[in-house]
């Protein structure tokens, strides 16, 4: 095991975290959908194409609509599997495809409730079509149709079902520090003088608690949870695990790296609020648990600092604490007359 120099791993950590944050500016770590499309024609039982502009030319129009839906809304990268029966034939390429990409949707409403259900599963987000779920990872649009104005000026009546890409491609490509614009657990359209807006940016979930908050309803915390996460464990695993021993010192300068590589460079985004105290630091109660559950019982009496320095095994127990900001949605204005 390598001896730790101080600086070596401060600078390790922190180039991992600029590069995070280098990608939540350009968006290159968001935008990225996985479309389900179904095609009977197929000669195979599916097949997957992966597509980074909409400037594409397809046999299957639909199918391009589609995708350039997705692309107009703001995604980056748009990963296309065509399937010729039903999901279950093609779940493990799903999960081989899990680390490129953060949304799945279909308009296939044979399978709402399978892509609802894998969402779930798999801590991915979901764009289905009137389904229930009471999830934070799964959207739900209600709208039974729409006019869509097309590029040349003429309408097209659509679906609900065939809103999907075009609520799906602004929901996942839009950047961390902005919001879709929350009601009671469904998107809903609905007309204003600039033109359409969603009346609520808002997932699933209904049933709170102390793991799900009123907050988590919305889709800008919601993502924005689910991406810090996501990031500070990718940055432990690429720039940390299994490079140094486990004492306190070598903790505290992966906190540091998260607080001041990280967690600053959010605060300055507008992701995370900068009047809050948002921090990372050793979950004291987790941490003394351990101890306990090894028959350490004068673990009981230690004070906070001495839990923290006495580290467990190989682990690390962190608390993230940090307030997410969402988009400003609505006011109240009152008006006084003299």
């Amino acid at each position: 095991m390598a001896e730790v120099e101080l600086n070596d791993l401060k600078a390790d950590i922190l180039v991992i975290f600029k590069q995070i944050v280098a990608n939540k500016i350009s968006a290159g770590d968001k935008g990225r959908a996985l479309f389900l499309y179904k095609n009977e024609s197929l000669e195979e039982s599916y097949k997957i194409s992966t597509y980074k502009s909409a400037i594409l030319s397809l046999e299957d129009e639909k199918l391009e609509g589609y995708i350039k839906q997705l692309f107009k809304g703001g995604c980056q990268r748009v990963t296309v599997i065509e399937y010729k029966t039903e999901m279950a034939d093609f779940v493990s390429a799903i999960d081989d495809l899990s680390p490129n990409f953060d949304w799945i949707m279909s308009t296939d409403t044979g399978i709402q409730t399978d892509v609802k259900a894998y969402a779930m599963e798999n801590e991915k987000f979901a764009m289905v079509y009137n389904i229930e779920a009471d999830s934070i990872d799964v959207c739900s649009i209600i709208n039974p149709n729409a006019v869509l104005k097309n590029d040349d000026g003429t309408t097209t009546n659509i679906t609900g079902l065939e809103l999907i890409p075009i609520v799906g491609g602004v929901a996942c490509g839009c950047p961390y520090n902005m919001s879709i614009t929350y009601k009671l657990g469904q998107l809903t359209l609905y007309p204003e003088e600039e033109g359409i807006r969603l009346a609520n940016a808002c997932n699933t979930l209904q049933t709170l608690n102390a793991n799900y908050t009123e907050d988590m309803k919305s889709l800008a915390i919601a993502e924005g949870m689910r991406r810090i996460k996501a990031d500070i464990v990718k940055a432990f695993r690429t720039g940390y695990k299994g490079k140094y021993k486990n004492n306190y010192d070598n903790q505290c300068l992966f906190y540091s790296a998260v607080n001041y590589g990280y967690i600053k460079e959010l605060e300055n985004l507008g992701i995370l609020d900068p009047n809050y105290d948002n921090k990372i630091y050793t979950d004291v109660e987790t941490q003394r648990s351990a101890w306990l559950a090894v028959g350490k019982t004068e673990a009981q009496n230690w004070s906070d600092d001495e839990v923290c320095k006495y580290t467990y095994k190989n682990m690390i127990y962190a608390t993230l604490d940090v307030k997410l900001l969402d988009a400003i949605e609505g006011i109240k204005l009152t008006v006084e007359m003299f």
